[in-house]
């Protein structure tokens, strides 16, 4: 063999040698840690009655950040239950002049026979569904006539029954009605109504003071204190905001000539001079379809004109040792 022969076999194999160290070689790709960061509303507005975080704090789901004077609310709810007493007693009083005992029951016959019509109406649907099915499979010959005969039948029966609870229903309804038609009928109806008023009412005050304490909802580090003690926060206002450390991600821009390299799921091994040699793993989420110059912040005079595509890296960080803004190295191991 000529030496000319030889140096194109030398060339060659330095060609492919070099391909294959490329498509092999461990890529590292640099991004800063990401959360999410969430502000914590306060559903009422009131003075601030102490503030029981601090920033920078490590918090669990269900802290209670802040909490709210409800003291006027607090006041507002005991003359309501005093209220709700009294007219239960106007109520009680109605009732005994017009034959208390046969309206209590009249309603229970009447509340009996809704629940026997509602059961009947159910079971006479079901038993039209039923044969509608049957039919449908006797056409396609997978039932026989007399099964047909007996689901028909059975409509007819639940219809029947079903006609009778509702005349049954109605005749109740009819006996309450009497009833209440009484010469304090509509005052009963009126009191009635009054109750279940002030009952809503104190519903209602009763969840604007349990939301007095502010809690967090989810385990995270707080980033800002917006309200201090003694201050007026409206409803709506945010009184802090928290940093999701549970939910951390890097973004990466891989360049196009080894987006092949990555895939949805891919679970890598990151690093930072804050683990020492310690790694932490990650996992891909999400890969961008659209190329796209490199970041500013990331780019340099080699790669300024590359096209990258954004990759998301979930990061598996038990331990909380990363924070949002470090520094973190993803390592892409090998080829495919």
């Amino acid at each position: 063999m000529n030496k000319k022969g030889i140096l194109l076999i030398i060339v060659t194999i330095l060609i492919l040698s070099g391909c294959t160290n490329t498509e092999n070689k461990k890529l590292v790709y640099t991004g800063f840690v990401e959360a999410e960061e969430i502000n914590i509303p306060s559903e009422i507005g009131g003075v601030i009655k102490r503030v029981l975080v601090k920033e920078g704090q490590n918090i669990e789901k269900g802290t209670t950040i802040a909490e709210i004077d409800t003291t006027s609310l607090e006041i507002q709810l005991k003359q309501l239950k005093a209220q709700l007493k009294s007219a239960k007693a106007q109520l009680e009083e109605l009732k005994e002049g017009t034959r208390s005992e046969e309206i209590d029951l009249a309603r229970t016959n009447l509340e009996n026979a809704k629940v026997v019509l509602d059961g009947a109406k159910k079971n006479y649907e079901y038993r039209l569904e039923r044969l509608e099915k049957i039919e449908k499979m006797y056409k396609e010959n997978g039932a026989s006539e007399q099964q047909v005969k007996d689901a028909k039948a059975l409509v007819d029966e639940a219809y029947t029954k079903m006609k009778s609870a509702e005349k049954n229903y109605y005749s109740a309804k009819s006996r309450l009605d009497l009833l209440l038609k009484g010469p304090r009928g509509q005052k009963i109806k009126a009191a009635e109504g009054k109750v279940e008023g002030i009952i809503a009412q104190i519903e209602l005050l009763e969840y604007q003071i349990s939301k007095g304490k502010i809690k967090s909802p989810i385990n995270g580090t707080v980033e800002n204190i917006n309200f201090n003690k003694g201050e007026l926060i409206p409803k709506g206002g945010n009184i802090a905001s928290v940093i999701d450390l549970d939910n951390l991600w890097v973004k990466v821009y891989i360049p196009e000539k080894y987006l092949h390299r990555v895939s949805l799921g891919d679970e890598l091994n990151l690093y930072s001079n804050h683990l020492k040699d310690e790694e932490i793993k990650g996992k891909i989420i999400y890969i961008s379809n659209e190329a796209e110059f490199t970041p500013k912040n990331v780019e340099s005079k080699e790669n300024k004109e590359e096209m990258v595509f954004e990759v998301k890296v979930e990061i598996n960080d038990k331990k909380r040792v990363l924070k949002p803004g470090m520094l973190v190295d993803v390592r892409l191991d090998g080829g495919k």
